[in-house]
C-alpha cells in the first residue's frame, strides 16, 4: 500500500512539474520567444511585480532593444514592437483583453473603451463617430461657438493677465481645465458644462478626487463623488433636450445623439442612462488629460526654444483672420489651421515622443485554425495576452532616428517613403478598427488623415482644443520655463508628468 501511495504521489508531482514547468517553459509553442528570464516563462509574477512598482512599460521597452521585436513577459503573454505586429493585431481586429473592464468600468457599466464584445461595440460607436469626424467638427456651428467662447473670452484672457502681473502659472493644471471644460461642452451643452478655467477652487478639488480615482477599482468608485458629479451633467442635458423653453447653450451633441441611439436599442430607461453617462465619463475624462499633457510636453519643449517659437509665430500670424488678442473677435477657420504644417510637425512629434495613452493596449489572440503567426513566430495559440504600446513602437530607431529627441523637423521631410514609415507606426491613438473615436476632435487636422480614419476605443477626445490652443498661446505670447522638476512621463497607461506640473512665464507679442 505503502509502495503505491508513494507511486501516485509522484505521478501527481511528474503531471503537476509537468503542466506548470515543463510545458509552458518547453514545450509551449511560446517557448521559442525570448524572455527576460526563466520565471517569466512559468509565471506571470515577474511581470505583474514591475506593473505593481510602474515600471512596466519602460521595462518592455527595454526588453524589445535587447531581445527584438517579439518577447514574451509570462506564460500566456507577449509583447509586439513592430509594423508587421500592429498590423496583425490591431488591424487584424483581435479582441480586448479582459483588463480593460477589470480597470476602466464606470457606473458599474461597460463602455465601448471597456466592451470586449466586438459586435456591441460596433452597434455603440455607430451612434457617436461621425460626431468626430473632420467634416462635422469643422462644420459644426456648437464646436465654433463652444470654442469662440472658451479661446477669446476666458483662455485667452486668463494668460493676458498671467502676462501682465508677470506671475508663473501651471500650464498643466490650466491646459487640463481647458480640455475638460471644451469636452464637457461638446458632450453635454455649453450650459451644462464646467467651468474649469474659472473656478480654479473646484477644478483643483476635482483633479485631486482624480489621482485617487488612478487607485480604486470600478466598485470602489461606483457611484462616488466623481460619478456622481458626471451624473448631474448626463441628467442636465436630458433636461435640456426635453425642456420646450429656449435655453441659452450650444446643444449637448454628443450625449443627445448617444441617449437616443441608446434608447432605440433598449427598453430599460435607467441601463440606458447608466451606457451613455459610463460613455460620457469617459469621453470627459480621456478628453481633459489628454489635451492636459499633449499640450503640457508641446509647451515644455518650445519654451526651451525662442528661435522655434519665432517660426511658429510667423506661420500662425498668415492665419486669415490672425488669432490675435484683445483685437480679434473671430477664430481663424479650422481648415485653415490643419493647413500648418510646422504646427502639425509640432504637435505630430510631442504625440510620438510624449503619447499621452503610453503603456500597453491588451489584446487577445483568437482561436483560428492554423492558429497565429506573428514577428516570424508560427502556432501561437488562441486565448494568449498579447499587446503593443504607443512609447516602444515611437522609439523604434530604424523608423524614427534618435528617437529620444524632440523634432518636429522629422515629419516635415520631403522623403516620402520615410514619412510613410514614420504614419504606419504612430500609434498615438491605438490602431485598427476599435481606434479611438475622439482622435479627430483631440488634433483636427493631418494626423488624422494619417490614421487613415479608422476609429479605435476612446482614449483622447480633445484634438480640437491642442492645435487651435497652441495657435492661441503663441499667435500671443513667449514662454518660458520657470519650473519644469519631474517632467518625465509616468511609467503607466497614461503618460502624465511625474511632477504633474509645469510652471511657465509669459510675455505678450508685439506684432
Amino acid at each position: 500500500m505503502i509502495g503505491l501511495a508513494s507511486i501516485g504521489i509522484c505521478a501527481l508531482l511528474l503531471a503537476l512539474l509537468y503542466k506548470y514547468v515543463l510545458e509552458p517553459a518547453i514545450f509551449s509553442p511560446l517557448a521559442r520567444i525570448p524572455s527576460p528570464n526563466f520565471l517569466s516563462t512559468i509565471s506571470p509574477i515577474w511581470i505583474n511585480r514591475k506593473r505593481q512598482a510602474s515600471k512596466e512599460t519602460r521595462t518592455i521597452f527595454a526588453l524589445h532593444q535587447k531581445y527584438g521585436p517579439v518577447i514574451r513577459l509570462a506564460p500566456n503573454e507577449i509583447s509586439v514592437n513592430s509594423l508587421e505586429g500592429l498590423r496583425t493585431i490591431y488591424y487584424g481586429g483581435f479582441d480586448k483583453h479582459h483588463w480593460y473592464s477589470d480597470i476602466f468600468v464606470n457606473y458599474r457599466t461597460r463602455s465601448m473603451f471597456t466592451m470586449l464584445d466586438r459586435s456591441a461595440h460596433t452597434i455603440q460607436k455607430r451612434f457617436v463617430s461621425n460626431l468626430y469626424s473632420k467634416s462635422y467638427l469643422h462644420n459644426s456651428p456648437d464646436l465654433h461657438s463652444i470654442a469662440h467662447d472658451l479661446v477669446l473670452d476666458k483662455f485667452l484672457p486668463n494668460l493676458d493677465s498671467t502676462a501682465r502681473n508677470g506671475h508663473p502659472i501651471d500650464m498643466f493644471d490650466l491646459t487640463q481645465a481647458v480640455g475638460m471644460d471644451f469636452t464637457t461642452a461638446y458632450l453635454f451643452g455649453s450650459a451644462n458644462g464646467t467651468n474649469f478655467v474659472d473656478n480654479v477652487e473646484f477644478r483643483r478639488h476635482w483633479f485631486a478626487l482624480y489621482q485617487v480615482l488612478y487607485t480604486q477599482t470600478p466598485e470602489e468608485r461606483a457611484y462616488g463623488e466623481i460619478e456622481q458629479w458626471g451624473m448631474s451633467m448626463c441628467k442636465a442635458a436630458e433636461h435640456m433636450m426635453q425642456s420646450e423653453k429656449p435655453v441659452e447653450s450650444t446643444q449637448a451633441v454628443v450625449y443627445s445623439r448617444l441617449f437616443t441611439g441608446l434608447q432605440s436599442t433598449c427598453a430599460d430607461p435607467q441601463q440606458v442612462r447608466s451606457t451613455a453617462a459610463s460613455e460620457a465619463l469617459d469621453h470627459l475624462f480621456a478628453g481633459h488629460e489628454t489635451t492636459g499633457i499633449t499640450l503640457t510636453y508641446l509647451m515644455y519643449e518650445m519654451s526651451q526654444d525662442p528661435a522655434l517659437q519665432s517660426k511658429l509665430r510667423e506661420e500662425l500670424l498668415t492665419l486669415s483672420p490672425p488669432l490675435r488678442y484683445p483685437s480679434g473677435d473671430r477664430l481663424p477657420a479650422p481648415k485653415d489651421i490643419d493647413a500648418l504644417t510646422l504646427l502639425d510637425a509640432m504637435l505630430l512629434e510631442t504625440l510620438r515622443l510624449y503619447p499621452a495613452g503610453a503603456g500597453p493596449q491588451p489584446r487577445v489572440t483568437p482561436e483560428v485554425p492554423g492558429r497565429i503567426e506573428i514577428g516570424g513566430y508560427s502556432n501561437i495559440p488562441g486565448g494568449v495576452r498579447v499587446s503593443s504600446n504607443a512609447y516602444s513602437i515611437h522609439r523604434i530607431a530604424e523608423v524614427f532616428p534618435e528617437p529620444e529627441v524632440w523634432s518636429p523637423e522629422r515629419w516635415l521631410t520631403t522623403d516620402e517613403k520615410k514619412l510613410e514609415q514614420m504614419r504606419r507606426c504612430f500609434f498615438a491613438f491605438g490602431a485598427g478598427g476599435r481606434m479611438c473615436v475622439g482622435s479627430h476632435f483631440a488634433i483636427q487636422g493631418r494626423v488624422t488623415r494619417l490614421l487613415r480614419s479608422e476609429l479605435l476605443d476612446l482614449m483622447v477626445i480633445s484634438r480640437t482644443v491642442m492645435k487651435l490652443v497652441a495657435t492661441a498661446i503663441y499667435s500671443n505670447f513667449t514662454t518660458s520655463i520657470a519650473e519644469d522638476s519631474n517632467m518625465e512621463p509616468m511609467d503607466s497607461f497614461v503618460g502624465r508628468p511625474v511632477g504633474n506640473k509645469l510652471v511657465l512665464r509669459f510675455e505678450r507679442v508685439l506684432v
